[in-house]
């Protein structure tokens, strides 16, 4: 096989439960093949799997009430509107900070407010709050601030908010301290004393659900209120991008906003689908296409523009600051791959992996923005958790990402690590950290250590899980139908992976640079299949594989068939 086979990475099939499955399936009145689907997810319980298929709005969202302080915050914010006091709203530079934002920006205008937003730059200001934010917020006349993305730890810019006249209501998702913030209301799903049963909300989730709060508040004063139906496309945008669980109210809430992106009526999506080239929209379209985009902004340089883009009514503005995104996002993908290739470098010249487990990196090279990205990128190839840190020469100071690995909480072995940072959080996939140059080594001896008790050999063996065997006779339009159901994926609802054995390959090329085109046969059944990002791995024509897919419905000049969106794959027989 040209390019050489993809090694390292184990096929876990998850086995067949025939009673459990069978059980399931008369109880839904569905296929044994959709309920094996949803038992391999973790759903047997008929009820569970009834609501999870037929998620709804008004049956399956939680009340807003549930959280502990939403009263609280509700009655403040409805008060502010009320009273005609300013709100302040102190938004993440990520996508889910942004979108949250642009959520709260659009609800208080549709209100007749006019709030008043900061999102920090990420090179001035560095994540979270601040104090020159707060206090332009406060010169603003804010007199309640609103977080998004963002607060959860920040005790001493609380207190000098409230000391400048602003009650803070925190709505945020990470990690916390365990030291009761000074905050006026704290709603994140995450505290163990949070009230509300779902851990699983982003940032923009808790802000629409702060929403739902204050529509519920203002109601009982009657008078016209804005549909919330509408701001689910941003609530999506953020669920999606931030990778949390898409189940319980993440599934409902990306469902729905799906549907209101597809609808258009944002001219800022509209725009953003435009410069990206999306004509379907899925939960592949927001995170790959859209959600680097918006990103971008944030990244390389400023991210009100995608707030802009997302909260502006104005189609020949929304364009330019498209088009403007778009080409921030290029640039960034060429900063990435540069950096990407220094970092592959620096690893295979100190001896690769082989006996370690963790990876930590710096260069004074590295931009800030992008070595998140790329420590992604880094732990896709080695499967090692991962921290890149950007080092600023002139102030001693490297502000990085961390990325983890499925066996391990980065941000708990991130707290062993506590001394030798400036500061830190995150959770347990991802974290962001600042560290003085000189203690960068002392880091990454000690992160070493945290990693080597809290691991296995085994947990450093990537794992494709696979939901069953298929052939490609099988793969009919009740397969398809009962796939769709299944829709919108995620993390916590993957989309589904076959096994086909003995796959012969009749065609094969590479396209696009770096994917590949096949056509397979397998017992006189022929389909086209394509594998992104697999040109080093082109097949000769006649050689027999194994491979991991998902069928998918592709869309062409009006018509529709079915091709095989190709994970993996390997000689026939290998292990």
């Amino acid at each position: 096989m040209g390019g050489g086979v993809m090694r390292g990475r184990k096929w876990r099939v998850a086995p067949p439960r025939l009673e459990p499955e069978r059980r399931l399936a008369a109880d839904l009145g569905s296929s044994p093949f959709l309920a094996r689907l949803l038992i391999n997810r973790g759903i047997s319980d008929p009820a569970r799997a009834s609501a999870f298929l037929d998620a709804r709005l008004a049956e399956h969202l939680r009340s807003p009430m549930l959280f502990r302080d939403m009263r609280r915050a509700a009655e403040r914010v409805a008060g502010a509107l009320t009273r005609g006091e300013r709100i302040g709203i102190y938004g993440d530079y990520d996508v889910d900070g942004i979108s949250g934002s642009a959520l709260l920006v659009c609800f208080f205008r549709a209100l007749g407010a006019d709030p008043v937003l900061h999102v920090p730059h990420r090179l001035r200001e560095g994540y979270g709050l601040n104090e020159i934010g707060v206090r332009r917020l406060a010169e603003a006349g804010a007199r309640v601030m609103v977080t998004v993305d963002c607060g959860g730890v920040s005790h001493r810019e609380i207190a000098l908010a409230q000391s400048l006249g602003m009650d803070v209501i925190v709505c945020d998702h990470h990690q916390v301290s365990g030291t009761p913030l000074g905050a006026h209301a704290v709603l994140n799903p995450i505290e163990a004393d949070a009230g509300f049963p779902f851990s699983g909300l982003c940032g923009a989730g808790v802000a629409f659900y702060l929403a739902l709060g204050v529509r519920m508040r203002l109601r009982e004063s009657g008078g016209a209120l804005p549909d919330l139906r509408r701001y689910l496309d941003l609530v999506a945008l953020g669920t999606i991008a931030d990778m949390v669980p898409i189940v319980e109210e993440n599934r409902v809430l990306v469902k729905y906003g799906l549907r209101e992106i597809s609808t258009g009526r944002r001219p800022g999506l509209a725009a953003l689908k435009t410069v990206s080239g999306v004509r379907e929209i899925s939960t592949g379209a927001v995170g790959f296409r859209l959600a680097p985009r918006l990103n971008a902004g944030g990244r390389l340089a400023d991210a009100m523009r995608s707030v802009d883009l997302l909260t502006t009514e104005d189609s020949g503005r929304a364009d330019q600051l498209a088009v403007a995104l778009d080409e921030e996002n290029r640039a960034r993908q060429t900063i990435e791959r540069q950096m990407v290739d220094e970092a592959v470098a620096m690893i295979e010249a100190s001896g690769g992996v082989e006996g370690r487990r963790s990876i930590v990196l710096a260069s004074a090279d590295w931009h800030p923005g992008v070595v998140g990205i790329v420590a992604s990128r880094i732990v896709d190839r080695y499967y090692r958790p991962t921290v890149l840190i950007a080092i600023d020469a002139e102030k001693n100071l490297g502000r990085g990402s961390a990325r983890s690995i499925r066996g391990l909480d980065v941000h708990d072995a991130l707290q062993t690590c506590r001394d030798c940072l400036e500061a830190f959080g995150g959770h347990r996939m991802a974290a962001g950290l600042s560290i003085r140059s000189d203690r960068i080594a002392a880091l990454s001896e000690r992160l070493e250590a945290a990693v080597a008790e809290r691991t296995q050999p085994e947990d450093f063996v990537a794992v494709r899980d696979v939901d069953g065997e298929i052939a490609l006779r099988d793969i009919a339009d009740d397969v398809l139908r009962d796939l769709d159901r299944l829709e919108p994926f995620g993390m916590g609802n993957p989309q589904p992976v076959f096994l086909s054995r003995d796959v012969r390959v009749l065609s094969s090329k590479v396209v696009g640079g770096s994917h590949l085109k096949l056509f397979l046969g397998q017992e006189g059944r022929r389909m086209p299949a394509i594998a992104f990002g697999m040109a080093d791995h082109l097949p000769e024509e006649g050689e027999r594989l194994d491979i991991l897919h998902s069928p998918m419905v592709t869309q062409w000049n009006g018509s529709s068939s079915t091709e095989l969106r190709v994970i993996d794959l390997r000689p026939h027989g290998a292990s």
